[in-house]
């Protein structure tokens, strides 16, 4: 977006009102139409796509619109470096930033392996953790649901498709969290871990190849080389950690704020699977997924949009247009509108684990369910924070009390104890394997 053009632009950074962005999304509806013009950061513009038509459109043409980052005129001007910028707006060498036969390339690999996944297996995989991580507080009669549950159990599982013991997947998980947080000079380090995790990973797959997603990619006809492999194992955790924990964390909110749609489940009105498109639609943990980069001088709606300029997915946005926007049954308060959401993307970067998402979310919230009796709110739905990110709509963390209950799940060697250290898991790795001195340094670390 050229700063030429004298068009009021909305920041969509600062804080996160306490009732969420919808109201924001509605009012530059009305007020720009579908595209308006924002600023991700002091100086740094962009278009917000506020049409699910809209949207849609861009997911899906990528002739006209890039995924390539490099591309972005901020780029070019010297305002973003794409090598340093904050994950949403950076370039990485993998599928979800190229396009064309290049995107083909990095993604087949993906898809293919993905599609070898055992899913019974998997299922038998998530419930496990799920318990195991429920083992954990159950006694205690409260939980924080985010901290304690939904942040670490879908980097567990990712990381028990790469073939790896639960403790390399506790160690990615702090890892993620550190990036996350707000010490920056911590974050750089844990980079660099995250980085190591990676990199070691597929060496130890490339010498011990194993029936994991890993391995999968290094014989695949792609021919991709071992970093380019890395890059994309990477890929598959940054895609899915987030966007999944915030499924079930808004999911939780959802059942234990919401009367009739808590009624409607127990009913068994609501089965879970419908439970997570409604909170697709009405609570999607996505808000804003950047971005497209226009590849020629366009109109959208009532915008003029040049060559170079970044265009913003707008996930929620699309979901309250008029035009689309679905109506609530009034029995249950469930919206309507099947799985039309745009959750998971659409056209040729459509997300190709959809379907393990959310596996992993009804088995995350069954197992809720079932293990926590008497669950409620520890706080005031009030008090709830959310996560200050125009582009995450999940909170910081879900506190309930419940009846307190007990252990399910025996004992194992290999599992490390939630939140705290492995055990002798990996106390065999030979001496070389870089790999297993990671896990070492990070268990050190925590003793």
């Amino acid at each position: 977006m050229t700063n030429a053009r004298p068009v009021e632009v909305t920041r969509l950074y600062g804080t996160t009102p306490g009732a969420g962005r919808d109201d924001l999304w509605n009012a530059l509806r009305e007020h720009h139409g579908p595209v308006a013009p924002v600023e991700l950061e002091s100086g740094v513009r962009a278009w917000l796509l506020l049409g699910y038509h809209e949207n849609l459109a861009v997911l899906q043409n990528q002739h006209l619109f890039s995924r390539d980052t490099r591309r972005w005129s901020e780029v070019a001007a010297g305002r973003v470096d794409p090598a340093t910028a904050r994950p949403t707006l950076s370039w990485r060498p993998n599928a979800l930033y190229a396009d064309g036969a290049e995107h083909a390339r990095l993604r087949s690999p993906i898809v293919d392996s993905l599609a070898r996944v055992d899913m019974s297996a998997t299922a038998r995989t998530v419930r496990r953790i799920a318990d195991e991580l429920v083992d954990a507080f159950v006694a205690d009669g409260s939980a924080d649901l985010v901290s304690e549950y939904a942040d670490p159990l879908p980097v567990l599982v990712v990381n028990s498709l790469y073939g790896l013991p639960d403790g390399y997947g506790y160690m990615l998980g702090d890892l993620t969290a550190i990036v996350l947080g707000e010490d920056s000079r911590r974050g750089e380090e844990a980079v660099a871990r995250i980085h190591q995790y990676f990199s070691e990973l597929v060496v130890r797959k490339r010498e011990r190849p194993g029936p994991d997603l890993v391995s999968w990619m290094l014989e695949h006809p792609a021919g991709l080389s071992d970093d380019e492999v890395a890059h994309q194992a990477a890929l598959i955790n940054n895609a899915s950690h987030q966007a999944t924990t915030h499924l079930i964390g808004n999911t939780m909110r959802t059942l234990l704020t919401d009367a009739r749609i808590r009624t409607a489940h127990t009913d068994a009105l609501l089965p879970t699977h419908e439970l997570l498109d409604h909170v697709m639609w009405t609570d999607a943990p996505c808000q804003i997924l950047p971005a497209r980069i226009a590849l020629q001088d366009t109109r959208i709606g009532n915008a003029e949009i040049r060559a170079g300029d970044a265009l913003l997915i707008g996930f929620a946005a699309a979901h309250l247009d008029p035009a689309v926007r679905c109506d609530r049954d009034g029995g249950t308060g469930v919206s309507s509108g099947r799985r039309a959401h745009l959750m998971f993307g659409a056209g040729p970067h459509a997300c190709p684990a959809r379907e393990l998402s959310r596996m992993i979310a009804v088995i995350a919230v069954t197992a809720l369910q079932e293990r926590l009796a008497g669950m409620r709110l520890a706080v005031a739905p009030e008090e709830l924070r959310w996560v200050p990110s125009p582009f995450t709509r999940g909170l910081r963390e879900l506190p309930v009390t419940f009846t307190p209950g007990e252990p399910v799940a025996p004992p194992r060697r290999e599992s490390a104890e939630p939140g705290g250290a492995p055990e002798a898991e990996e106390a065999d790795a030979p001496e070389d394997d870089l790999l297993g001195r990671l896990l070492h340094w990070w268990h050190d670390l925590r003793v």
